[in-house]
Order: C-alpha cells, then sequence, then structure tokens
C-alpha cells in the first residue's frame, strides 16, 4: 500500500466518523498545500474541478481501498468510513507525514460543507475556476503556439492542472498506442478526464511510432537515427495527417502529447517542427527541457 493511501485511511480513522468525500478530498489538498511534508513523496496532485481541488487519482485509489476492504462507502451521502477490523499498515506511515496528516484534520474536523470551501476558495482561488459553487479566477486565455507536453513523472491530475494553467484547450495526443497501465492516460480515461475539466482530446495514432521500433534504444545515436527515419519516412508519409495537426493547433490553443519528459528524447519534437514550419507558430514546450540531442 502506497504511504498516501496509508494517508486516506489515518485522515478517517482521526476523524473517527464518516468522511464526506469532499472533506477527505480538501483535507489532502491542505495536506499538500500547508503542511510541511506535502503529504510525503508522491502525493495526490489537484486539479480545479466543480467544488475546487479535486484528485482523479484519489478518487481512483480510494475506489480500490473499498474494493479491497479498507473502506466502506455510502454512495448516497458521498461519505467514505474506516472497516475497523482491517489491519491497514498505517503504522507504517511515517511519523512526519502522521504528524502533518493529524493536524489538518484536528483543524479542519469541524469545519464542514461551506466552511471548508471558504477557506480553500479563499487561500486557492485558482482552484475555483471550474467552480459551481462560485469562481474567484478565470481560466487564462492561451495563446496559439505548437505546444509539446511528455507525461512522464507526471500524475493525469498535474497533467491537466499544468495545461489548464496555461490556457490549453485540447490535448493532441500523438502516440503510437495510446495505451498505458498507470492511471489516467490510456486514450478513453484520458479522453473521458480531459473532457470533465473543459480540454478536448484528439488522438492522431499514424503520428506516433511504433513501439517495436523503439525497441533497444540506448544512445544519442539511436535516438538520432530513429528521428531521421521518422522524419523521412512518418512525417513524408503522412502529410496528410501534419496537415491535420496544423489545422488543430490554428484553431485553438492545443498540445501535442507522448509519454516523455525530455521533448529531445520523444519525437514529438519532429513533428512540432513540422506543424511550426506550417503554421508559423512557435513550438513551445510545456515543462521547459530541452537537451543536447535536440539542439545539434
Amino acid at each position: 500500500m502506497l504511504v498516501r493511501q496509508k494517508c486516506l485511511l489515518y485522515m478517517i480513522e482521526r476523524a473517527g466518523r464518516p468522511v464526506s468525500h469532499l472533506e477527505l478530498t480538501k483535507w489532502a489538498f491542505l495536506l499538500a498545500r500547508e503542511m510541511p511534508t506535502g503529504g510525503g513523496s508522491s502525493f495526490y496532485d489537484f486539479v480545479p474541478y466543480h467544488y475546487g481541488p479535486f484528485s482523479f487519482t484519489l478518487f481512483h485509489e480510494a475506489g480500490a481501498l473499498v474494493r479491497d476492504g479498507y473502506l466502506r462507502e455510502d454512495a448516497e451521502r458521498k461519505t467514505w468510513e474506516r472497516v475497523q477490523d482491517v489491519v491497514s499498515g498505517t503504522a507504517a506511515l511515517p511519523s512526519d507525514v502522521e504528524r502533518d496528516a493529524a493536524r489538518v484534520v484536528d483543524r479542519f474536523v469541524a469545519k464542514k460543507g461551506d466552511g471548508l470551501l471558504d477557506y480553500v476558495y479563499g487561500e486557492f482561488p485558482w482552484y475555483s475556476v471550474n467552480s459551481r459553487k462560485r469562481r474567484l479566477a478565470e481560466r487564462p486565455a492561451g495563446e496559439l503556439a505548437v505546444h509539446t507536453v511528455g507525461y512522464e513523472r507526471w500524475s493525469v491530475d498535474r497533467l491537466l492542472d499544468e495545461l489548464m494553467r496555461r490556457g490549453i484547450t485540447r490535448i493532441v495526443d500523438v502516440r503510437s498506442s495510446a495505451l498505458a497501465r498507470r492511471y489516467g492516460f490510456h486514450k478513453s480515461t484520458l479522453r473521458n478526464l480531459a473532457s470533465k475539466v473543459g480540454l478536448g482530446y484528439v488522438h492522431i495514432p499514424e503520428l506516433g511510432i511504433p513501439s517495436e521500433q523503439r525497441r533497444g534504444l540506448g544512445s544519442p545515436r539511436d535516438y538520432q537515427q530513429l528521428f531521421s527515419h521518422y522524419e523521412h519516412h512518418i512525417l513524408f508519409s503522412k502529410r496528410a495527417a501534419v496537415e491535420r495537426v496544423a489545422r488543430l493547433v490554428r484553431e485553438q490553443p492545443s498540445v501535442l502529447l507522448c509519454m516523455e519528459a525530455d521533448p529531445a528524447f520523444c519525437h514529438r519534437t519532429h513533428l512540432a517542427k513540422a506543424v511550426s514550419g506550417i503554421t508559423g507558430l512557435p513550438v513551445r514546450d510545456v515543462r521547459g527541457t530541452r537537451c543536447a540531442l535536440v539542439s545539434s
């Protein structure tokens, strides 16, 4: 069991009562944003949703805790409670994380509903941009550019939040196969979650590199050969698909998405250059990482 999952169980146990979905989400958010440990490494990320900060990953994992018998959910009341006769393993929760989690619960356990939301919205207005309650901030209008991003080492919540903060309104998935073991990045799941926060999604698999061509890559020379083949064969033969991407990025702020964090080791950079040549728009990587392989 992950530390972050143990932390959810601990906070519910600390409350000593059933905890609403809204409460647990906001407690986890405040642990991440206001406490020194931030909930520990690899804690949950959050995205603006209907009632402030939300984590699709947290809800997915809470569902697994219900399935595995650690939590009991009341779907009608939208609450979770601990199953007391199940050993959770929370004794292994790091002491500093446990201390911070206890501080959050003790401070906010009596502040339900609107009171809790009022505090979170007041301190973190960005997370109200999709709110059904009230909005204290507006989503920025992104500039037209050939944006690119790799989701490696990011949660789906972090990805969606970063795109929203930049005013990007559509994901153009350029993976050859949009399958992923990590939660949130399978094609159908990503499309669904993106739509929930007002982002469009398009998959153009013909502009990806088949997985069999990526096997055995090691040295910079291997990547250079791979990308040379990509430029001279795939991009050359799929001109109509490249033109389609160019139309998409002209229409609204869109981002070319693949897996690799470093654009120098991803084909999306070479596709972005081709699209930039058609549109005249600059290439911008969301994570801002570049290395010698690209610039050489």
